[in-house]
């Protein structure tokens, strides 16, 4: 099975520089990109967690997926879109599991503090539980990987 880039977004901030980000990593290494779009509880149907469906998203979200799925078009880059909702953390690991053909997940840091990165709980997690490379992308040009920020908060810490 050919490897995926997995692009997972909160889609209450989502991030066009990871999106970017994240086309221009498969289109380099001629991968698959797999757009995680994933939604609080809330916005799912009856508010469970899960998948939920392309028509019950909002204008600007959809056109928003529309925007990534035209870039990869551009870029000649295959593309799947997948729409959750739950907590993100949760739903984004639950995902990597599912697959496993995921090599790399790229995430935006809107949820970020502009202040020292932390490996928070959630982050640890995925950075135990994913083989693959967690880029975390803060802006247009600014990557970290997981692992360095892991390794930073635990040399920090000693």
């Amino acid at each position: 099975m050919k490897k995926r880039v997995l692009l997972a977004i909160d889609m209450e901030t989502p991030a066009n520089w990871a999106a970017s980000y994240a086309v221009q990593l498969a289109a380099r290494l001629e991968l698959f990109l797999v757009v995680m779009a994933i939604f609080p509880a809330s916005q799912g149907s009856g508010g469970e967690k899960g998948e939920i469906s392309l028509e019950g998203l909002k204008e600007d979200q959809r056109l928003w997926l529309g925007r990534v799925r035209e870039r990869c078009q551009q870029e000649g880059v295959p593309v799947e879109i997948f729409v959750s909702s739950g907590p993100f953390f949760e739903e984004v690991l639950r995902f990597s599991h599912s697959q496993s053909a995921v090599q790399f997940i790229v995430m935006g840091l809107d949820w970020a503090s502009e202040g020292v990165l932390t490996c928070s709980p959630p982050l640890k997690i995925l950075y135990q539980q994913f083989e693959g490379e967690v880029l975390l992308v803060r802006g247009q040009g600014k990557v970290m990987r997981l692992t360095d920020l892991c390794r930073q908060n635990h040399e920090r810490e000693n």
